[in-house]
């Protein structure tokens, strides 16, 4: 049996709490130096300026289990609690579903509560990446997630008892990894991680078998076969169901539909199993005194469900058990009916009607509980609709209420999906080598192993993971141990005939190793002298070995340059005006707004919006391109958090044709590594031949709300002006006339 692992956060890897505890308690200094002129192999030499680093701000905010009453993020905005809670609504119906692995929604798209406030989310993922986001009209952002390799499916459940979903990745190396949510409702907290429960030729159905008040995983294979289940009965690991037996379920036949609800009202899920004869096969889920297991009550007509029906399961009417949904794909027809014998032909139910249950064909039905707490008749048990129309990908909500008269659905809006599916940057490994190096004339060590280690796996692996957007995985990065002593001694290894280059190469000379595999070689050395990075190798000294410095040089490797502002400023007399001085920007380090990493060491910004499209990290659809024209036009929308790919809106606003010449529009909030920022803040930048610079001019370079700015592009001027700051989800509401 594995050991559970840690609970951590996302910026520190190594500063832990043990999570068994956690979990369950919470769900129930610069290098510097001048141009270098020498025959070095050629590629990026990164000249420091002599800059100290802007004040940090103040240390993060460790992911513990204590309630968080204020950080950086959350005081620039609040955001307000929901009026349902989940401790009122476990196990009265409007919990979350759970997950049947039969019953996708297109796009990726789950519904569950995973912000613990007893309303449906949607749950997304894309390769490795993971979204929450609420069911209101502006699909408000939740939180995100970025497993270590890509997902294959995801489990969505109340694992643990606790009246809210929680989160199970499977992913391409068969790991099965738990997360709860964070107290603040931000993060996904990693619980344990497991060997998959699941096959790839196999189905999951989630729901509460066993009458613990915890969600229970019955799997069987597609083709047919043996079934199986599973439950999390300790504080964490999923292990075979104790005293389950198939009772009548004996073994499944190929094409079966499974789906799950509480049909008689006794706390505990069943089974309705449609078989190739479309008839409804109802199991009770009971305790026969010695087995948890499941007894056959009654079998359809055949023919019961047609051909084209999608068999979902919702509370209908007014009372605490489950009814039967049957809607025709292709038609749009839809028709309720009880879980009840009557000679073999479940009652329909009449009332409700389908109200404003949309009709469309080519669609699927979905429920979730949305509506919220209202006072009024059949507001309490009663499930959501949610109309998948797979024309316009879109969904069409529709809430179960009451009319004065009778029960009815009402629609509440109709509203394209959420996005997130796909365009992302394809997962890619990206490893280093990390060597430490002695000169033959300093014998000390300038810090532990521990610490390099977590330089490395707790610092840079996680900043490129979220500065990609989960597609660059760091993770195979090796940091060596040992410290191998060079045969140079600081004097002569720092003499301006040594190249930054043969600097580092001294390092690899004394490692002597292979560095096959590898992105390149970071070069930490023992003693003070010259950093930075040549040709795509990394020096770094002891006053250097932090984030900041680590992530701008290894952005150099990856390809980008330094990042500038607009104005005359120049950093050495070897610099170009504005170099260095985009402090939002981690290619102007060290000149930048940091935080102090649980590391003890400076960490962050985040990187612009242009420079991230450098790499496509921003999928298309998550730009917008405003294209002047000869008249004025006004453009208004949300822009999401450059930081929270899960808001709703584009992560950048881009203004003019040229590809190399145009302005940008991003949003910035002080959470994750972008913590340090002075402000949450508008950045305009403008592209020159495809170089960002950041716009300080007319009271910039911070736009704030109320602010607006001019700004010339070619003969044209555009404004920008900045209206709000969500409370709620991570955007800004921001205008474009142009």
């Amino acid at each position: 049996m594995p050991h559970p692992r840690y609970l951590v956060s996302p910026l520190s890897r190594r500063l832990s709490v043990p999570l068994a505890l956690a979990l369950t308690s919470l769900l129930t200094g610069t290098g510097c130096g001048g141009p270098e002129s020498d025959a070095s192999p050629p590629g990026t030499t990164d000249n420091h300026p002599p800059l100290n680093p802007l004040a940090p701000a103040a240390p993060m905010h460790e992911f513990i289990p204590e309630p968080v009453l204020c950080d950086a993020e959350r005081c620039a905005g609040t955001e307000p609690i929901r009026t349902v809670r989940a401790s009122a609504l476990y196990r009265t119906g409007k919990h979350g579903r759970g997950t049947n692995t039969q019953l996708p929604i297109p796009q990726n798209l789950q519904l569950a509560d995973i912000d613990a406030d007893g309303f449906s989310d949607f749950v997304q993922f894309s390769s490795n990446k993971l979204f929450a986001s609420r069911t209101d009209f502006n699909k408000t952002g939740i939180l995100h997630h970025y497993a270590n390799r890509p997902i294959k499916r995801v489990l969505l459940g109340d694992f643990s008892g606790s009246g809210s979903d929680q989160t199970c990745t499977i992913t391409d190396d068969n790991a099965l990894a738990c997360y709860g949510t964070s107290t603040d409702r931000r993060e996904l907290w990693w619980w344990f991680t497991q060997g998959s429960i699941l096959g790839d030729n196999e189905d999951a159905i989630v729901a509460d078998f066993d009458n613990d008040g915890r969600d229970d995983v019955l799997v069987y294979p597609r083709g047919g076969g043996a079934y199986r289940m599973y439950s999390v009965k300790g504080s964490y690991f999923f292990n075979p169901t104790p005293s389950f037996l198939t009772g009548n379920l004996g073994t499944a036949a190929s094409g079966l539909q499974v789906r799950a609800g509480d049909f008689n009202g006794d706390g505990r899920d069943d089974l309705m199993i449609i078989n190739g004869s479309r008839q409804v096969n109802y199991y009770v889920s009971t305790w026969d005194g010695t087995s948890h297991t499941f007894w056959w009550a009654f079998t359809s007509v055949g023919g019961f469900v047609g051909v084209d029906d999608q068999v979902t399961v919702a509370r209908i009417d007014n009372n605490a058990t489950d009814d039967i949904v049957l809607r025709n794909k292709v038609t749009g027809a839809t028709r309720f009916h009880r879980m009840e014998y009557n000679s073999g032909s479940p009652p329909a139910i009449t009332s409700p009607g389908l109200g404003q249950i949309s009709t469309a064909g080519n669609s699927q039905i979905f429920w979730g509980y949305m509506h919220g707490s209202l006072s009024e008749t059949g507001a309490y048990w009663r499930d959501d609709a949610m109309v998948y129309e797979q024309g316009w990908n879109g969904f069409v909500r529709a809430d179960a209420r009451w009319d004065g008269a009778q029960l009815t659905y009402w629609w509440a809006y109709t509203q394209s999906a959420p996005n997130n599916h796909t365009g992302w940057a394809a997962f890619s490994a990206k490893p280093w080598l990390l060597l430490k190096c002695k000169f033959s004339d300093i014998t000390t060590t300038p810090q532990s192993d521990q610490f390099y280690r977590d330089l490395m796996h707790g610092a840079l692996v996680p900043y490129w993971r979220e500065v990609s957007y989960g597609s660059w995985d760091l993770s195979g990065s090796t940091v060596k141990d040992a410290w191998y002593t060079m045969s140079i001694t600081n004097s002569a290894w720092s003499q301006p005939s040594v190249s930054r280059w043969d600097r580092v190469g001294h390092c690899m000379n004394a490692y002597g190793g292979s560095t096959a595999g590898y992105v390149n070689v970071i070069g930490l050395v023992n003693g003070e002298g010259d950093a930075g990075n040549h040709g795509g190798r990394v020096l770094a000294t002891p006053n250097v070995s932090n984030s900041t410095f680590l992530a701008h040089e290894t952005g150099h490797t990856f390809g980008w340059g330094h990042s500038f502002d607009d104005t005359q400023r120049k950093a050495a007399d070897w610099s170009s005006p504005g170099e260095y001085y985009d402090h939002w920007d981690i290619m102007s380090a060290m000149n930048v707004h940091t935080f102090s990493h649980p590391q003890g060491v400076v960490a962050g910004p985040e990187m612009n919006a242009p420079f991230r499209t450098k790499q496509a990290f921003i999928p298309a659809h998550r730009m917008t391109r405003l294209v002047p024209s000869t008249s004025y036009q006004t453009w208004r929308s949300n822009i999401a958090a450059l930081n929270r790919p899960e808001a709703n809106g584009p992560l950048m606003v881009r203004i003019g044709n040229d590809d190399a010449n145009h302005y940008t529009i991003e949003y910035r909030m002080q959470s994750g590594w972008d913590q340090g920022l002075p402000h949450t803040t508008v950045l305009v930048h403008r592209v020159t031949n495809g170089v960002p610079y950041l716009i300080t001019a007319n009271a910039g370079p911070e736009r704030l709300v109320g602010s607006s700015s001019s700004y010339t592009l070619g003969s044209r001027t555009f404004t920008v002006t900045v209206n709000s700051f969500a409370t709620a989800g991570y955007t800004a509401d921001v205008t474009v006339t142009y």
